[in-house]
């Protein structure tokens, strides 16, 4: 067996740390997208301990509470329609007060970047206008995001330019931490579990039902097959824009669900049942596989 001398096992002594510290010095190629740099942000780095983690991305919907340009504040009052937002993991969707959006974005830690946002060219009240165009400069503009607190109670912060900002507080049941691919707790598909009170079942054998990917929405109402966007924000499930139907006529005092979803209804989910409440009190029941 070879003998180390003092100054030999140092000089190994001394090799093996160079060795270790070349290692710890290698940089391991990025996955990150081409060109999504950190913004640059004001705001102090919220607490680890109700901060999500730095790798999540929001999802689901969220409802604009107040918007800052320029130095100046706007909060949101209870009249006006609150402008809306909502993300699926590819694509974002939301609504104006007004009219509603469409479009890509890519999310990764503190970074968000839009695509071209599509938008429906609806016209809108003096009062709801300057909003409107306000809300969609600023998230043109947005570079990227905060997301603090605590699945259900969450705020999400868009970040526009050096210190405007638009802040949203996390509808009910949606903008879960997308550390796993969630989504919002209505996605899926639903089958009617219970009609209405009072409500006549349709002739047509087809299930009473729909599908929600995300903004996507499609189904039977009971007379018609429909498809288009949805709104999943306050809690709440409607249609957001127009919707694609074919045109048959149901009679009288047969349940469909197109009225519904277009009126908008309160969505609870329990388990494997979906609860839709409408305007009257009028319940819906729907389940899942």
């Amino acid at each position: 067996m070879m003998k180390l001398t003092t100054r030999g096992a140092a000089l190994l002594g001394t090799l093996a740390l160079s060795g270790s510290l070349a290692v710890s010095a290698q940089v391991t190629p990025s996955s990150a997208t081409p060109n999504l740099a950190a913004p640059t942000r004001t705001a102090p780095v919220p607490a680890p301990t109700t901060a999500a983690p730095d790798n999540s991305v929001p999802i689901g919907g969220y409802t604009l509470v107040s918007l800052t340009q320029n130095g100046q504040t706007t909060s949101l009052g209870s009249l006006a329609p609150r402008p809306t937002i909502s993300f699926d993991g590819k694509r974002v969707t939301g609504f104006t007060g007004c009219n509603t959006f469409g479009g890509s974005y890519v999310a990764r830690r503190e970074v968000l970047r839009f695509g071209a946002l599509a938008i429906t060219r609806k016209a809108c009240p003096d009062y709801i206008d300057g909003l409107e165009a306000d809300y969609l400069k600023l998230l043109r503009g947005v570079k990227g995001f905060e997301l603090l607190g605590t699945p259900g109670a969450q705020t999400l912060r868009l970040l526009s330019g050096s210190n405007d900002r638009l802040v949203f507080a996390q509808a009910s049941g949606t903008g879960e931490v997308a550390t796993g691919g969630i989504r919002s707790s209505v996605d899926g598909t639903w089958t009617l579990k219970e009609l209405p009170a009072g409500a006549a079942p349709s002739a047509d054998a087809r299930p009473i039902g729909f599908t929600l990917r995300g903004f996507t929405i499609s189904g039977f109402d009971g007379c018609n097959t429909f498809s288009g966007n949805a709104n999943t924000s306050s809690g709440r499930l409607s249609f957001a824009g127009p919707v694609v139907s074919t045109l048959i006529a149901c009679p009288p005092g047969v349940a469909t669900l197109s009225p519904l979803l277009s009126a908008g209804a309160a969505a609870t989910v329990q388990g494997k049942t979906l609860t839709l409440t409408g305007e009257g009190g009028v319940v819906w029941m729907f389940t899942r596989p």
